[in-house]
């Protein structure tokens, strides 16, 4: 049976909207009870399992949870932090060609030429995007006729309500015959002043939508789910967990002192009660107001006072909220001295590192296939002639086509860590081959190699004017310095 022909049949089998065995694969959907004996009898298609009103409610539940506890925002943003940086490299033969390259995908990145609505410029919008496909799976590029994109989120995403019957929908997505996407389907949300809200279907060819998405673990997904479904659950007791915890804490400062005397012959002034269990008066009964600082209490033989303290919360239940922490940053990826920065040593914090970055690789990649369809779409739009609808900036020189037009989109790098070492270990991996000057710049978010000689050469032949030397080679520098007309710039050291 053909993949369409399963899900024909499986749509023809779905269980009604009522059924609860509709929504027992997603464990954020049934807060309640989610032990099960068995799992479900037969393997259905992500898309089936997840469709309409119950992947609405997922997608609700991840933005409610992300709007109001501040361990997901922050784990969403260290992510983007590290997927989501990237700088336009041209790597053609003509360095010409590569500044003008450059200058025009900066240009065209500002808010006012990429945005439709002109908020976003392409760094924001491609963050945005990939919060986007963490909390609720994917989203969606329109580019326009004028040069502009409309980012659309997937909740908006939706089969049409009047669909036509010989056509196959799927949370969205109209298929072929194949299972191939032609076309995705959009619901616009309408204001009207006096009928209120009213919604419309657009659906718009597939050649003409960029979907941000990352499958994994399923060969058949068309859409795209959440790699934080699984932790919602446990991101919602942990906020509980803290704010019973928050509440002990105040009871502990209310109920702050105890007062303990022992039984005499005497009347118990001090505690309001007399042998005979009658209430002493008022003014007889000291009282004590912690409101103006410090307290004396004068106390007689056999009467004792105790702060009324609480081991809350308990070292047991500090360690439990440590590792229900660590296992929602597993959901991301994220190693836990990323939330405890004290957790671990420099060796362990730099190895915890080297496995987060290996893991980011496949949250690069969708980025980067994002770039690609942006940096493809503009580089037609700058060579297409002014008649024919481009905008003419870039003329090729005869010998050079399109595909002549090389390019790189590079993740930025980090600073050094250690900086003595590092640079001493990268340096010995280019002189040796290993390594070249500019993948060292690209791994440190140092530039563009070529244009930092330039400029150091520009800065040389400028200091040279004054009588300075500013030379690398240390013999170069000292044989300098003995020339009796010369000045050190650094004082006799090596720059």
């Amino acid at each position: 049976m053909s993949f369409l022909g399963a899900i024909r049949g499986a749509f023809s089998r779905a269980p009604r909207s009522n059924d609860a065995s509709a929504d027992e694969h997603y464990d954020a959907l049934n807060p309640k009870g989610r032990r099960r004996s068995a799992p479900a009898s037969r393997v259905r298609p992500e898309d089936l399992t997840l469709t309409g009103a119950k992947r609405d409610r997922l997608d609700q539940n991840a933005l409610d949870v992300w709007r109001n506890m501040s361990l997901l925002a922050w784990m969403i943003r260290r992510t983007l932090d590290y997927c989501c940086l990237f700088d336009f490299q041209p790597q053609t033969t003509d360095e010409g060609l590569n500044k003008d390259l450059r200058w025009l995908m900066a240009r065209d990145c500002e808010a006012s030429r990429i945005d439709y609505v002109g908020r976003y410029d392409w760094d924001d919008m491609r963050r945005v995007a990939e919060s986007l496909k963490i909390l609720t799976g994917d989203m969606f590029f329109v580019p326009l006729s004028e040069g502009t994109l409309q980012p659309i989120e997937g909740s908006y995403c939706r089969n049409p309500k009047n669909a036509p019957n010989d056509a196959t929908y799927i949370n969205g997505a109209r298929l072929n015959k194949r299972g191939r996407v032609v076309a995705w389907n959009f619901r616009q949300n309408l204001m009207d002043p006096i009928n209120g809200y009213s919604f419309v279907d657009k659906e718009v060819p597939a050649r003409n939508v960029w979907q941000h998405i990352q499958y994994e673990g399923r060969l058949n997904q068309v859409r795209g789910y959440s790699p934080i479904s699984s932790i919602l659950n446990e991101m919602r007791d942990i906020s509980e967990t803290f704010d019973h915890a928050r509440a002990k804490v105040k009871l502990d400062q209310i109920f702050g002192v105890a007062i303990f005397a022992e039984k005499d012959d005497e009347d118990d002034v001090a505690t309001g009660v007399d042998d005979d269990g009658n209430e002493v008066p008022e003014e007889n009964v000291e009282r004590y107001d912690f409101g103006g600082g410090p307290v004396v209490m004068n106390r007689t033989v056999g009467e004792d006072v105790k702060m009324l303290t609480a081991n809350n919360p308990g070292q047991n239940t500090q360690e439990f909220l440590k590792l229900c922490i660590q296992m929602g940053l597993k959901a991301l990826d994220l190693p836990y001295n990323f939330f405890d920065e004290a957790h671990t040593n420099f060796f362990g914090s730099r190895a915890a590192w080297n496995l987060y970055d290996r893991s980011c690789a496949p949250r690069r990649q969708t980025q980067l296939r994002l770039h690609k369809r942006l940096t493809e779409w503009r580089l037609f739009d700058w060579t297409l002639p002014v008649d024919m609808g481009g905008t003419g900036e870039i003329v090729l020189p005869r010998s050079m086509t399109m595909d002549d037009v090389v390019y790189r989109w590079v993740p930025r790098g980090l600073p050094w860590w250690k900086p003595e070492e590092e640079l001493s270990t990268n340096i010995m991996a280019a002189a040796v081959g290993l390594k070249t000057w500019q993948g060292v710049c690209d791994e440190n978010n140092l530039g563009i190699y070529e244009e930092n000689v330039a400029a150091l050469a520009r800065e040389r032949d400028q200091v040279a004017k004054y009588g300075y030397v500013m030379e690398l080679n240390p013999a170069k520098l000292m044989a300098a310095l003995r020339a009796p007309t010369a000045k050190p710039l650094t004082g006799g050291q090596a720059v």
